[in-house]
C-alpha cells in the first residue's frame, strides 16, 4: 500500500471530484491517505468574483465536463468564501476520525446546495450531518492553533512543491497538481520531482 498525501480545498471543485477518486482508491486499500488542508486563497489575497468571467469560463469549459464524465453534482457556487473556518474545523473533524463524513458534508452544501460553507451555521449543519457536535465545530473553527497548523501545513506543502489543490505528494517526493494524479501513480508514469 502507497501513502500518499492529498492536499485539498473545501472549496475547489477539482479537489472535490479527485476527493472522490483518492477515497475509492483509500477504501480499495491501494492507497493510505494523509489529508491534508491547504487554503487556496489565505488572506489578505484576494477571493474569486462570485459572477466573474473566471469562474464562469473554468466552469463551463473544464468542471461541468469533467464532473459529468464522473457522474458528479456539481454546480457554480453562489459563494465565493474564504476556506478558513471550514478548513480549521476539518483538522477537528479529522481528530475525531470524522473527517470524510465532514468533508462530504461541506461539499454538498457548497457545490450542490450553494450554502455559504464559512457560517456558522453551515459549519454546524455539515457537523451535525456528519454526527459531530455542532457547537464543538464551530469552536474548532474558529481556534487560533488550527489557524498555525492550516498555515504551517501549506508552508510545508509549498516547499515539498505544492502549489495549488488538488495535488498528490508521493513518498519519494514528487508530486502531482490537478486531477489524476493517482492515475499517473497507478501506471508508474513519472510525477513533478521534488524541487532542489
Amino acid at each position: 500500500m502507497r501513502a500518499i498525501r492529498f492536499y485539498y480545498d473545501v472549496v475547489c471543485p477539482y479537489s472535490y471530484m479527485e476527493s472522490h477518486a483518492v477515497e475509492a482508491a483509500e477504501d480499495a486499500g491501494e492507497v493510505e491517505v494523509e489529508w491534508l488542508p491547504f487554503e487556496l486563497r489565505p488572506a489578505p489575497k484576494p477571493l474569486l468574483e462570485v459572477r466573474g468571467d473566471h469562474l464562469r469560463v473554468d466552469w463551463t469549459k473544464n468542471v461541468y465536463a469533467r464532473a459529468q464524465a464522473m457522474g458528479v453534482e456539481i454546480h457554480l457556487p453562489r459563494y465565493q468564501p474564504r476556506s478558513t473556518l471550514p478548513l480549521a474545523a476539518c483538522l477537528w473533524a479529522a481528530e475525531q476520525d470524522r473527517l470524510r463524513a465532514f468533508k462530504h458534508a461541506l461539499y454538498e452544501a457548497f457545490f450542490c446546495e450553494g450554502e455559504d460553507i464559512s457560517a456558522d451555521r453551515e459549519i454546524a449543519r455539515a457537523a451535525s450531518r456528519a454526527e459531530l457536535d455542532p457547537d464543538d465545530a464551530v469552536t474548532a473553527a474558529y481556534d487560533p492553533e488550527r489557524f498555525s497548523r492550516i498555515a504551517e501545513i501549506r508552508t510545508e506543502a509549498e516547499a515539498a512543491g505544492v502549489r495549488g489543490v488538488p495535488s498528490l505528494l508521493a513518498p519519494d517526493g514528487s508530486s502531482h497538481w490537478g486531477q489524476g494524479g493517482l492515475e499517473r501513480l497507478r501506471a508508474g508514469e513519472p510525477l513533478v520531482p521534488r524541487p532542489a
